[in-house]
């Protein structure tokens, strides 16, 4: 990564991070590379296994289904059940059960065939079409937030980019607050000689 990262030195682009790590490796190629566009997918991904888990356990249609999980890709990632809205109005999340999904979906997935499959790769889709202008709207991708590096939403028009944090309740901004706090412990100590 480190390597990469410096052979792309002055790099204008987009690069897109799908190694895991994701949020951590997003921010040592950035701060390595000194590239101005690096964002990671692992939101990314999070997000979309939400809205289908959600829309699986309530019964609707995975496209009237909006919301979002940041912060940090994987076990600690923050579900924003109070802004969750289905068909636009704001929707009872059965959080117990939602979170137990993101947890186990992944393992059930490696374990099933061995490695996720089209999950990561439609996520890279999805942003890549969004930074060409091919499309407008929004994905969660990790990215320097203040003095941190973690995923949050990304409103896209024309390819370009810009930060639509949900409002969040004092329960979902505490869990960001200690994912920004784990990221920047793992990246430190990654960093550490």
């Amino acid at each position: 990564m480190v390597a990469l990262a410096t052979a792309l030195r002055g790099y204008a682009g987009t690069v897109l991070v799908v190694t895991n790590p994701v949020d951590v490796m997003t921010r040592l190629f950035a701060e390595t590379s000194g590239c101005p566009r690096v964002y990671g997918i692992g939101s990314n991904l999070d997000s979309a296994r939400y809205r289908l888990t959600l829309a699986h356990l309530i019964g609707v249609p995975v496209d009237t289904v909006h919301g979002h999980v940041i912060g940090e890709d994987g076990e600690h990632a923050v579900v924003c059940a109070s802004s969750t809205t289905v068909n636009g109005h704001p929707a009872a999340v059965p959080l117990t059960e939602v979170r137990a999904e993101l947890r186990t979906r992944p393992g059930r997935i490696s374990h099933g065939v061995g490695r996720t499959r089209s999950g990561p790769a439609g996520a890279v889709l999805s942003a890549l079409r969004r930074f060409l202008a091919l499309d407008d709207g929004t994905e969660e991708l990790s990215t320097r937030h203040g003095d941190d590096w973690l995923g949050i939403p990304l409103r896209f028009t024309a390819g370009q980019p810009i930060a639509c944090l949900p409002d969040l309740d004092a329960d979902e901004g505490a869990q960001l607050s200690a994912a920004a706090t784990k990221l920047r412990t793992a990246y430190e100590a990654l960093r550490q000689p």
